[in-house]
């Protein structure tokens, strides 16, 4: 009895294909549960079918993700791909085009998405999160491609802000915004707001953080009936009246889930608002464990300067300043010197404590407990993890393209792509903690082969099934 797999000596070359189906067909579904192809194709009315090309495109972006060129290669050499997205062969300037549409119509193709994922999805809307970051160029600035505060902690190039809004329950993103860089999350906010209002009822809770919490944003949102929580900064009166005095006797025990994490709350109700005070032990130990790391690191570049002042070396550019046109005398003092590198790094942490380490506080228009509302906000994390799932997984860069509509079109087929992700997690319950890159993995695995038999009947084999694609094509895991 054979026991070992063995490798014929001789290979003959057979008429046999075999082509990577799963990611395309995952894409094609989906898009058509979503009602796409016709509003894609109404779009453009001569040449190929924009459905076809934007197809290819958010296949491509979730398996190589190269750029623009590199996918027209990936789909015009591989006649079996565009057979099976009806497309005859066209050259690349047909998939700019097709961005810049996208681009150019990504207001119509959002309300279209976001219709059709409240009124045949189940996405109800209840409690919507939102959140803003940015994505950097190696490019010149351009009307929406300018300097601003860089989440990517590239402040040396210019970017675009880009904002997301969730659906809390069905965890779908079901909003996208695009602006320029230098735009803030206060002025982000309203434009992602004004984006998925329509679809919103009244009494929907937005959930943001502290950077969009302002008076303008909270007095449009109750003049529009809608509910908020939001994270909001400590003011001198909560440092005054509840911090100075705090005591875990006095505030309430909250349970988060984690039995290593002790959390404090203080509900204040106000006549058009409730705030929610919250210290966290952890949170508190966190920030200073940081800060002196910080400090440490502080403590040994005083080090290397007072050692470059003593040698009457020129100190690095920080330390002096570097405009021609100013004449400076700058002097340094080390006010802890005579002290131990440990002893001076305590006192230095001792005084840069403000009181108001560990503590936070929360604020809404809606009754909420307090568990409840600290539950609500930490759910916002879900935003953040689509982010990371935009630039790491599926990569926002490198976009290779330019104009403002092409830029704009580029960004959307990325929101496809994780919708479509996004979408598998929804519609299966076991999906919904697998990361992103092991379910595009588990896409790109699956594969058709086409069998030529000697009276050239073709037969189509499936293969290369695994956890994760048997559940997404027929339903349930393997073996069962």
């Amino acid at each position: 009895m054979q026991t070992a797999l063995k490798t014929l000596q001789s290979i003959k070359p057979n008429k046999n294909k075999t082509f990577p189906i799963g990611t395309i067909q995952t894409v094609q579904h989906i898009f058509n549960e979503l009602h796409l192809p016709p509003l894609l194709d109404n779009l453009k009315h001569c040449g190929h079918q924009l459905s076809g090309l934007v197809t290819g495109l958010v296949s491509y972006k979730m398996t190589e993700d190269l750029f623009v060129s590199r996918c027209h290669q990936w789909m015009t050499h591989n006649p079996l791909l565009l057979e099976y997205l009806q497309l005859s062969s066209f050259e690349d300037d047909a998939l700019y085009r097709g961005l810049g549409i996208l681009g150019e119509n990504r207001h119509q193709i959002l309300s279209h998405l976001l219709r059709v994922l409240k009124h045949e999805q189940g996405v109800g809307l209840d409690m919507v999160l939102l959140d803003w970051t940015s994505s950097h160029f190696e490019a010149k600035p351009t009307s929406l491609i300018k300097y601003g505060y860089s989440r990517d902690h590239r402040p040396d190039r210019p970017q675009i802000t880009i904002g997301l809004a969730q659906d809390q329950h069905s965890q779908l993103p079901v909003g996208l915004s695009i602006q320029p860089g230098n735009i803030n999350d206060q002025q982000h906010f309203k434009i992602t707001y004004e984006q998925i209002k329509p679809e919103l009822r009244k009494g929907s809770v937005l959930v943001f953080d502290a950077g969009a919490n302002g008076i303008p944003n909270l007095d449009l949102l109750v003049s529009d009936k809608m509910k908020y929580l939001s994270r909001m900064k400590l003011n001198q009166s909560d440092i005054t009246h509840y911090l100075d005095t705090f005591s875990k006797e006095e505030w309430t025990p909250i349970m988060t889930g984690n039995l290593d994490e002790k959390v404090y709350g203080k509900q204040l109700v106000f006549p058009s608002r409730t705030k929610y005070l919250y210290f966290s032990q952890n949170l508190h130990d966190d920030t200073l464990v940081n800060r002196r790391k910080h400090l440490e690191q502080e403590y040994d570049d005083a080090l290397s300067l007072g050692k470059t002042i003593q040698e009457k070396k020129r100190p690095r550019q920080k330390y002096r300043n570097s405009n021609h046109f100013l004449q400076t005398h700058l002097s340094y003092t080390f006010p802890l010197t005579g002290l131990t590198r440990e002893e001076a790094i305590d006192r230095a942490l001792q005084m840069s404590i403000t009181g108001k380490e560990g503590f936070f506080a929360l604020v809404s228009n809606k009754d909420f407990s307090l568990h409840e509302a600290l539950q609500y906000y930490r759910e916002k994390d879900g935003v953040e993890k689509l982010f990371n799932s935009m630039k790491n997984e599926l990569h926002i860069r490198p976009t290779r393209c330019w104009t403002d509509e092409a830029v704009n079109g580029s960004i959307l087929i990325v929101f496809l792509a994780q919708l479509v992700v996004s979408m598998l997690r929804y519609k299966h319950e076991c999906l919904r903690h697998v990361s992103t890159k092991f379910i595009i993995q588990s896409l790109g695995n699956f594969a058709l082969t086409i069998i030529v038999e000697k009276n050239g009947v073709k037969n189509r084999v499936f293969s290369n099934f695994d956890e994760i694609n048997t559940v997404i094509f027929c339903g349930n895991t393997p073996g069962s």
